[in-house]
């Protein structure tokens, strides 16, 4: 692995790792920065090249995968300044749930039924969105006791969206404050052992 360090717009800088077989390419190909996305809600790491006589911009990302800027690509663990091969990922944006920004804090994203209809949406903070719509499985409605949830049905079997933003271990269960399971915002979620009241 290789790190560099990348200034952003305030002066600062931050730090981002690449494969070490890929350092000298990234360093041969100019100057890269790091640049707040607000999808992302984190920085991405960006640099110019000539396109059709004018720049354009490209990710390291899709630089470091010599794809096409505008390719979706997703970063496995969530870290957007973690561009080693094996963290990223071409995905099919139509694969994933549509989601709508609320306000400043709060998103709302579609969940699908068993027909892959949208059934009903569950509201998270935008803080998570972007962890939450590229978990790499379509969030979908469920009903549990007649209480309905968001879920991912996984390889490793069925995955709440409660428990995946709240990182719930496997001895505790999540209350949503609210009562609203559909709420799945941090200040509504709370970890707690099965027998607490």
């Amino acid at each position: 692995m290789a790190s560099i360090s990348l200034k952003k717009k305030n002066g600062s800088t931050v730090d981002a790792k690449i494969d070490a077989e890929d350092l000298q390419r990234v360093l041969d190909s100019g100057t890269w920065f790091a640049e707040w996305h607000k999808d992302y809600n984190s920085y991405l790491v960006m640099n110019y090249i000539n396109a059709d006589n004018h720049k354009e911009k490209q990710s390291l990302q899709s630089f470091i995968l010599e794809v096409d800027p505008r390719t979706p690509i997703r970063h496995l663990n969530g870290d957007t300044l973690d561009n080693r091969k094996a963290n990223l990922e071409l995905y099919n944006k139509n694969s994933y749930n549509d989601y709508k920004e609320l306000n400043e804090e709060t998103a709302e994203v579609m969940l699908m039924d068993s027909h892959g209809r949208n059934a009903a949406k569950t509201i998270i903070d935008k803080a998570d969105l972007y962890r939450v719509i590229n978990n790499g499985y379509p969030w979908v409605y469920y009903k549990v006791n007649e209480k309905p949830y968001a879920v991912a049905n996984t390889p490793a079997g069925r995955l709440y969206l409660d428990r995946f933003i709240m990182a719930t271990p496997e001895d505790m269960i999540v209350q949503h404050v609210n009562l609203n399971t559909l709420d799945n915002r941090k200040v509504n979620l709370r970890n707690m052992k099965a027998s607490e009241d």
